[in-house]
């Protein structure tokens, strides 16, 4: 910086050299300009990035990298929110993994974190354009479908449940069949608070894991499932 005024001084000190000076002077003005604009963004864009690195964090689930419960709540209020939502079906799909306790127990921990993982990518392949999905509990993961009817939310719970069943997963040199249930509930953006829904949702796969697991419900009839 220093160097910088001296250079500048020079017309000041010896007239007969300005017209070598006059771009030189142009070109440490503008690295004088950038210098001071670098030294008073600089702090403000590490703040931005700081600020953006713990908002993911807070809002990711560190092992499958999809959402954790509080980023689902928070991307689901945004999204329904949004104009182009308002006034049609919304779904929601939670869905369990079958026995998940019989994996850790039989294969350990770390196998069952792996297997955790295998179902979030089943999940992050089929809905990445289509819904917001998490994982909300242990073995537990939400998808938010925004525009999707009943019918359609619960065909495409069946086509994770198939994909899932039909694909053993694969884990140092041994496959584990899998196996989900999931329960899905819809209602009209703005009837139903999502806490609500993601509820009714949770009912209905109590319901799937009660009457024989490996299954989708949108129903809440007992005595009906258990006919099938």
């Amino acid at each position: 910086m220093i160097l910088q005024v001296a250079v500048l001084s020079i017309p000041v000190l010896s007239r007969n050299i300005v017209d070598i000076t006059a771009p030189l002077q142009a070109i440490l003005i503008s690295h004088l300009i950038l210098a001071t604009l670098s030294a008073l963004l600089l702090p403000f864009l590490l703040f931005s990035n700081t600020e953006y690195t713990l908002s993911n964090l807070a809002n990711t689930d560190s092992l499958t990298q999809l959402f954790n419960r509080r980023g689902f709540f928070n991307k689901a209020k945004e999204s329904l929110n949004h104009l182009s939502n308002k006034g049609k079906s919304v779904s929601i799909i939670i869905l369990d993994i079958d026995f998940f306790k019989r994996v850790n127990d039989k294969y350990g921990h770390d196998t069952g974190d792996h297997a955790i993982k295998w179902i979030a990518q089943s999940i992050k392949e089929q809905f990445m354009n289509a819904g917001i999905s998490a994982r909300i509990g242990g073995e537990e993961f939400a998808i938010l479908l925004p525009d999707y009817t009943l019918n359609a939310a619960r065909e495409s719970a069946e086509y994770l449940r198939e994909n899932i069943s039909k694909q053993p997963f694969y884990y140092q040199g041994t496959y584990i069949n899998l196996s989900v249930s999931a329960g899905v509930s819809s209602t009209i953006n703005g009837k139903m608070s999502i806490k609500d829904l993601l509820s009714l949702a949770d009912k209905r796969l109590y319901l799937a894991k009660e009457t024989g697991r490996d299954k989708v419900v949108t129903l809440d009839e007992r005595q009906l499932l258990l006919q099938n």
